[in-house]
């Protein structure tokens, strides 16, 4: 018995240890709040030996198109593909992206870090599933350094730096989808206003508002984004299908 009780402690650790071999599979986009000068391609890679990497065109519009991976760690790397000292290829790295401990599919956010070398954007990752952020959702993210503070419709939250906030219902929307909103950002003891004017929710799509201090402008800003993936991977499992 204790035989057997080994060999299946062997068989569970050798397959354990082939599955981190094999990596993870992920599905990946890109989006970029600004383009840093001279660096609108990129080879994305979380593979030491860079057998799965793939190159892409960097952009400022948030597309449906996924890139797929297998990374062997937590990190991937989006940079420059080089011959090393010691002959083989590497990537020098303008962006590093460190993925949560579990999912496959995910959005890497660029952010201008106002150097001129070395890691020229921040990347923030964020669950791209529609599990974690589903159709009609909006995704509110605050990077701008201080706390935020918004009336959505009838929903009111405030929102420290760095946190980020799933609203899967707008209470006070119209029959539309149409509702008002103000975003604003606090100095000192003072609210001042970041942000007026209308949204529109939609059950299909998905909406991501991120708030970000412009290291150009040296201001505050906030940009939104409307995410039809959820729509093109329905239109993709129908082929399938």
């Amino acid at each position: 018995m204790r035989s057997l009780f080994s060999f299946l402690l062997l068989a569970v650790f050798l397959s354990s240890a082939a599955a981190q071999d094999e990596g993870r599979k992920i599905r990946f986009r890109t989006l970029c709040f600004a383009i840093a000068p001279s660096a609108d391609e990129v080879t994305v890679s979380g593979d030491p030996t860079l057998d799965s990497k793939v190159t892409i065109k960097l952009g400022r519009r948030l597309d449906s198109a996924q890139h797929e991976i297998v990374v062997m760690s937590r990190k991937v790397l989006l940079g420059e593909l080089v011959i090393n000292p010691e002959g083989k290829p590497a990537i020098e790295p303008i962006a590093v992206a460190t993925l949560p401990s579990s999912g496959n599919q995910f959005l890497f956010f660029l952010v201008p870090t106002g150097n001129r070398e070395g890691e020229i954007y921040r990347c923030l990752v964020l669950s791209d599933d529609s599990k974690n952020f589903p159709p009609g959702a909006f995704r509110m993210v605050n990077m701008s350094g201080t706390k935020l503070r918004f009336a959505m419709g009838e929903e009111r939250f405030e929102l420290p730096n760095g946190a980020i906030k799933i609203i899967d219902k707008i209470r006070g929307a119209r029959a539309d989808g149409r509702f008002a909103y103000v975003a604003q950002y606090k100095d000192g003891d003072a609210w001042n206003r970041l942000s007026t004017g209308f949204w529109h929710r939609h059950d299909k799509i998905r909406f991501l508002q991120i708030a970000f201090l412009d290291p150009r402008l040296q201001r505050l800003r906030m940009r939104g984004y409307n995410d039809t993936l959820p729509i093109a991977n329905a239109a993709r499992k129908r082929r399938e299908e």
